[in-house]
């Protein structure tokens, strides 16, 4: 199976900038110009992501049960902008739990 990518994530582990969790950049382009950036906290599932204007595309949020109860840490919104192709934005959040999901916590 042939694999031709569209996009690079790169992670980021700035601790100076960590409100910037990763950029999205289009694969083949001679610059790396981020065609998205994603701010936020995927582990309490507040995210933002802009496109190259600095647009919101796209909201990661918690879901709460209508008495205010939040529900698990796997339940949360996906808000799509128009501007943005849905499985482009659940691509990057899938991405986003392989980087920063719960598997990638340390306990000690």
């Amino acid at each position: 199976m042939a694999v031709n990518p569209l996009f690079t994530v790169v992670k980021h582990a700035n601790l100076l900038s960590a409100k910037s969790l990763a950029t999205v950049c289009l694969v083949g382009t001679l610059k790396r110009k981020a065609m998205y950036i994603i701010e936020g906290s995927y582990t309490q599932k507040c995210c933002l992501m802009y496109d190259d204007k600095h647009r919101c595309v796209a909201e990661i949020r918690r879901k709460e049960a209508n008495n205010g109860v939040a529900l698990g840490e796997d339940v949360f919104h996906l808000v799509v902008q128009p501007t943005i192709d849905p499985t482009i934005s659940m691509a990057l959040v899938i991405i986003l739990d392989q980087m920063f999901g719960p598997s990638k916590h340390f306990s000690m």
